[in-house]
């Protein structure tokens, strides 16, 4: 009776070994018919998705098991159309349910600090959808006072919202967590505000798949950066004659990748035209790169906003090969050089233009 006992007992602890060696999620997804596949997938090293695992839907659930030689941010996919489920995957036991306005992810030690940063988050923004609203219906009836009120709300809610995030970057930089945080914003995050997330992450949590994303993210921001050189090309002016960045001499250079078509480009024109006249015969040069993909509107728009300096172009639209070497995502993008060709000033536009280079023209 006892030896039964005792081999009773060892097979328990084997097979709570067993259990301990590897990861069980189990979805609780009520609203999914039966039948449906739903897949956990990886992000790899090659920026391509891996399955590591699939279930199939049956009375309201599903059941992925697995191991893992380490952890991994993962995503459950299947659940609703175009709908993906972040997990910090690890070698333990997961309960997913998908009840309510937001799934509930629960097991393992980085998904209970994500949840944690996730209810801060929450907290932070609650007031949102009201708000919103509210610019809406201000803008509607032409309250300007009210929508820039709003905005200033929604600036003091980043405010809060961006040190909660410094905070668990600066407590947590070696972990998927941060990685995954950084990860989450814009792909083309100014590098100033990028750097300082970037420089929080750990060396093994930038070689990551995820780190690896953000790390040519910060290499991208990088070229265009305050203080870095910036990149010589060589395009072609309306007149059809070669024109490099480079070969434009002056104490200082303005950049400007624009088109004819974009409405914030031609309302940011008198400005830059203002700025021209005021310093054109104090050492200061522009050299315009449009983003048309047709001469016609190019040089017209050239004409009719009375911008007499240097242009170029190959008319690739947004193919445009300087345009793509600086990375460039929205226009208006201008950039200050000084006379090495340094950037001394980044993406630019009124107010700001004009301190810079009224700063620099008076050196």
């Amino acid at each position: 009776m006892k030896q039964n006992f005792f081999l009773i007992f060892c097979l328990a602890l084997l097979a709570g070994c067993d259990i301990n060696k590897g990861f069980t999620i189990d979805g609780v997804v009520p609203d999914v018919e039966n039948g449906r596949t739903i897949y956990l997938v990886a992000l790899a090293m090659n920026s391509q998705w891996d399955t590591l695992g699939m279930s199939v839907v049956e009375n309201g659930k599903f059941k992925i098991e697995g191991k893992i030689p380490e952890p991994r941010i993962v995503q459950i996919r299947g659940i609703e159309k175009r709908q993906s489920i972040p997990l910090f995957l690890e070698n333990v036991p997961f309960l997913v349910k998908v009840t309510g306005e937001r799934p509930v992810v629960t097991g393992g030690e980085l998904q209970r600090i994500s949840n944690e940063f996730n209810d801060v988050k929450a907290e932070i923004y609650k007031d949102m959808p009201e708000m919103e609203k509210a610019f809406r219906e201000a803008r509607e009836q032409k309250d300007w006072s009210r929508c820039e009120q709003l905005i200033k709300e929604e600036e003091r809610l980043d405010s809060i919202y961006n040190e909660a995030e410094r905070q668990i970057l600066a407590e947590r930089g070696n972990t998927l967590v941060a990685v995954y945080l950084v990860s989450r914003h814009h792909p083309k995050m100014r590098f100033e505000r990028l750097k300082p997330m970037y420089d929080r992450l750990s060396e093994e949590m930038k070689s990551s798949p995820y780190g690896q994303v953000i790390t040519q993210r910060y290499r991208d921001a990088k070229i265009t950066a305050v203080g870095e050189i910036a990149p010589d090309f060589t395009l072609l002016t309306p007149e059809g004659d070669s024109l490099s960045l480079y070969s434009v001499k002056a104490k200082v250079k303005v950049l400007d990748f624009w088109a004819s078509w974009c409405g914030p480009c031609r309302a940011e024109n008198p400005n830059v035209v203002a700025l021209y006249q005021k310093y054109k015969d104090k050492g200061l040069e522009i050299l315009s790169v449009s983003l048309d993909s047709k001469r016609e509107p190019w040089v017209k728009a050239i004409r009719e906003d009375g911008l007499t300096w240097k242009h170029v172009s190959d008319l690739q639209g947004w193919k445009c090969a300087a345009a793509q070497r600086y990375k460039i995502s929205a226009v208006p993008s201008i950039f200050v050089l000084n006379s090495d060709n340094r950037i001394v000033g980044s993406f630019l536009r009124g107010k700001q233009l004009e301190q810079v280079l009224d700063s620099l023209m008076i050196e």
